[in-house]
């Protein structure tokens, strides 16, 4: 799943993929195997899915938006 930049890996970690594969067959089946859409298919659904799931998005919006939060960092 593109749980990080794409430039990195168009599918997302192995990792990622293993917290979030039963939540992304579960409430985004429909978007298999276009893993931007399962991505915001997850993000949509953020609070039903698994907290495992949850912290790899984290982590991946974070990785994305390194200053994000930053004061004096925003454009």
């Amino acid at each position: 799943m593109g749980l990080v930049p794409v430039e990195a890996s168009a599918q997302g970690t192995e990792r990622q993929r293993l917290a979030c594969m039963t939540d992304a067959m579960t409430l985004c089946s429909r978007d298999v195997p276009d893993s931007r859409r399962i991505e915001r298919c997850l993000r949509r659904n953020y609070d039903r899915i698994s907290a495992p799931c949850q912290g790899e998005l984290d982590a991946a919006s974070a990785a994305a938006n390194p200053n994000a939060g930053v004061p004096g960092t925003s454009r």
